[in-house]
C-alpha cells in the first residue's frame, strides 16, 4: 500500500481501498472552492493550481497521513478520508469510509467491524 493508506486488519476483509484529502482551496481570482484528490498513490505533496490540488514533489509528512504541499498555504478545512469496499459478517460487501486526519499509524488498529471501519 502507499504511504497515505494506513496499515490494519481491514486490509484482510476490504477491497478497493483509497485515500482521498479534501479541502476549500482558494483559486486565483481569490474565489475559495471546494477541492480534493486521490492521495492513494500520492509519492510526494500537493500543488493548489487555481483550485485545483495536484501532485508536486515534496518530502514525506513527518507523521500523519495528510500530505505536505504548498496548497496548505491556500487551502483550509484539510482532511483524509479512508474509504473501502468492506466483508460484512453475512458475507456482502459495502462501502465504508473514516476520517484518518488525525490518526496516528500504531495508535489502534483499523478494523473492519461488521462492514464498517472503525478504530479499535
Amino acid at each position: 500500500m502507499s504511504r497515505f493508506v494506513p496499515p490494519g486488519s481491514y486490509q484482510k476483509t476490504a477491497t478497493q481501498i483509497n485515500a482521498n484529502l479534501y479541502a476549500k482551496s482558494e483559486r486565483r481570482d481569490q474565489r475559495w472552492i471546494a477541492s480534493g484528490a486521490n492521495i492513494t498513490n500520492l509519492s510526494g505533496g500537493l500543488a493548489n493550481l487555481d483550485g485545483s490540488l495536484q501532485a508536486e514533489n515534496d518530502a514525506a509528512p513527518s507523521s500523519g497521513f495528510v500530505p505536505n504541499g504548498s496548497y496548505k498555504l491556500t487551502s483550509e478545512s484539510i482532511s483524509v478520508v479512508l474509504s473501502a469496499y468492506c466483508q460484512k459478517r453475512d458475507g456482502s460487501w459495502q462501502w465504508a469510509t473514516l476520517d484518518i486526519t488525525s490518526y496516528v499509524a500504531g495508535h489502534g488498529d483499523i478494523a473492519n467491524i461488521d462492514g464498517q471501519l472503525e478504530i479499535q
